[in-house]
């Protein structure tokens, strides 16, 4: 006799791309993420530096609450690098990056201690349309 298999579907992630900017002077800075509902996103991110190297990369991260911690790898002069990145969601429009001391712990930028981290809106990024 044999036993009746129950199929069982994946569940399907629902995803939603965002984009968000913040300009400082003449710098500017782009993110655009994909958030889904089981608060992972992921994305990318570019630094475009007036009249100095850019940097650009991918994020991966978690959403617990209203923050994101995410892991910026990116390139820069040439050279690979991972640095940690924490945003603060202020609004529905509207990410503060964190700031705070950082140290390197097997190659990678991390905080020292994320108690301290800071969102004084240093890097205010403002929700904008997505480029298709």
């Amino acid at each position: 006799m044999s036993v009746p298999q129950l199929e069982v579907e994946a569940p399907v992630e629902t995803v939603v791309q965002e984009c968000y900017q913040a300009i400082i002077e003449k710098d500017t800075i782009t993110l655009t993420v994909d958030v889904n509902n089981v608060n992972q996103f992921e994305g990318e991110l570019d630094y475009s530096y007036y009249q100095k190297d850019k940097s650009f990369g991918t994020v991966f991260g978690n959403v617990k609450g209203d923050t994101i911690f995410a892991d910026y790898t990116f390139q820069s002069e040439g050279k690979t690098s991972v640095r940690e990145l924490v945003f603060l969601k202020k609004d529905a429009n509207t990410f503060v990056e964190g700031y705070g001391e950082i140290l390197e712990t097997k190659g990678k930028m991390v905080f020292k201690d994320k108690s301290k981290i800071k969102f004084d809106g240093n890097i205010v990024y403002k929700k904008i349309n997505c480029k298709e």
